[in-house]
Formats: structure tokens, sequence, C-alpha cells
């Protein structure tokens, strides 16, 4: 995919259009996540996180982004939100605090429901919450939902109702908010049920060449975790987590091939002679490369 800025490129078009005195309608359909100097990035609404009448900033609950990168040995997730990873205290949630749900990691196509117990579906478990599981990744993974036990919301319709209201548009990164891979009419899924035990985690602090300011997203908090790649299926997945109460949510769509690219040192590399042979060759190998880091498009 093209590295441009695609929500800043729809505003535009939509404002030209109405400058012309046309209508532009912008069908919301899943897309895939944006490459961007090693890291692919899934950035969701800067103002769809609730926290009674806040919205936005000014809201504990709101998710800017979520990117993930392969290397050679391990998948790395990092995440830049507002919300703490201790999560909100508040004496009415279950446990005194409300934080995030475990991702849910889907590989292959269908909804997220489809996957339910099946070895497509896997999760994980990064904090201290309402899963009361030990952290890690598990696989086979069945789902529920806790919003009720954390002053949530009974649907993600009624999330995106509510966001609505208070001036805000829903959305979930790469899913649009009324994507069909969520049942918008249930509680938001935001915790492990089941699962098998695979492998522990290890969170990270630091980020090599992470840049969500690229993206304007410039929540509080940066978080992230690398998982030993080996335990996962590759192929093109997927990726999401809530907060504990639905009260934001974000999923990024991408693909893992098992093949990392090394850059060669330019010193080292043979300088091909200058010809017109030479330089179709440069180019259509040029051409293959794109094509294959394009990510595919979830239906």
């Amino acid at each position: 995919m093209t590295s441009f800025n695609f929500k800043q490129s729809i505003k535009s078009i939509a404002l030209a259009a109405a400058t012309l005195g046309c209508v532009v309608s912008t069908p919301q359909v899943a897309q895939a996540a944006e490459l961007f100097e090693g890291w692919n990035y899934a950035i969701d609404s800067f103002n769809d996180g609730t926290e009674y009448s806040k919205i936005g900033d000014d809201s504990a609950f709101e998710f800017y982004g979520l990117a993930y990168q392969e290397t050679a040995d391990s998948v790395i997730f990092a995440f830049n939100s507002n919300l703490d990873l201790d999560g909100w205290q508040h004496g009415g949630a279950e446990g005194g605090a409300v934080g995030y749900g475990d991702m849910f990691i889907r590989f292959g196509d269908g909804n997220f429901a489809d996957a339910e117990g099946t070895n497509d579906l896997y999760a994980v478990n990064f904090s201290d919450n309402d899963s009361n599981l030990d952290t890690g990744l598990y696989s086979n993974v069945t789902s529920q939902s806790l919003t009720h036990k954390n002053l949530g919301y009974s649907s993600i319709q009624s999330h995106t109702n509510r966001v609505a209201n208070l001036g805000g548009s829903a959305n979930h990164g790469d899913l649009a908010a009324d994507d069909a891979y969520f049942n918008k009419n249930a509680a938001a899924r935001t915790h492990i049920q089941n699962g098998t035990y695979e492998s522990g985690i290890t969170m990270l602090d630091s980020f090599e060449g992470l840049n969500f300011g690229h993206f304007g997203a410039n929540g509080s908090n940066t978080y992230g975790f690398s998982i030993d790649k080996s335990q996962l299926k590759m192929g093109s997945f997927v990726a999401n987590f809530f907060a504990e109460c639905g009260n934001d949510g974000i999923a990024i769509a991408g693909e893992l091939t098992g093949l990392v690219e090394t850059p060669q040192d330019p010193d080292t590399r043979a300088v091909p002679e200058s010809s017109p042979m030479a330089g179709l060759i440069v180019v259509g190998m040029m051409a293959g490369g794109a094509a294959m880091r394009k990510r595919r498009n979830v239906a």
C-alpha cells in the first residue's frame, strides 16, 4: 500500500467536492495497514474514545494507533493511547479499574466469530486485566465480553451512537465501526474465555523506528510487546483489542510472510553496467518488490 495519509486524502477529496457543489460518498471498507519506515500502522479516529461526556484528547480511553513489525524471529506490536497500562481507576469496575482487554489475532478470511475455538484465533494477555490469566500468547481461543462488569457499552453500535452524540466519528483503525468483521449489535469481545497457553511475551518500552507522531497520533502512552514468531501462523491476519468497557477499540489488518528483507550495505553491492537492458531489469525488480509488499484488504 502507498505511504500517503489515507484519512487526510479522503478529507481533501471531500473538501474539493464540496467546493464544486458535489456530494462524495466514501464507503466504509476495511483497509490494510500503512507501511512507514519498517512499521505497519493502523490509525484510529482521534475522537471516538469516550469517558462520560469527554471524547478525544480529553478522554482517558482515546486510542490513537496500532502498529506491528515483523523481524527475523519475532512479531512486535505497539500501540499509542491515553489509557495507562494499569487502567482507569474506578471503584465500580471489576477489580477496581478499567484497563485494556486482550489482543486477538485472527488469521485467514472471514469474521471474528467464525474463528472462535479454532487454530485461526490467537490472543495475547498483555496486562493485568479481568481475564485473570498469565501474561502470554494463547491459541485455539474463545472470547467473552466483560464490558458489563466495567461500566461499559452493551453493544458496539451503542458506542458508535454515543460517539456521534458527542460530536465524534467512530472507527476501529483499519476497520469501520460497522464492519461486518464484528457483530455490531453485540457487546465488544474484550477478553479470552478459553485457550491453550503457548508462550510468554516480552513487554517493551522502546521501539526502534516507531513513529506514531508521523500520523498525528500523539496519545500520552506508547506500549508494546514482542511474540516469538515460531508460535504463530503465517499469512493474512486482523489483530484487535478493545478497552475492557468497550469505550474504544482498534484493529489492524496485516500479513506475516515469514521472510524479512535485510538491506545490503550500499558499499558492498555490485554496481551494474549502465545500459538500457540493465535499467529495465532494475525497474522490473523494483516493481516486483513493491508488489510483494502490498497488503491485502480484509473483506
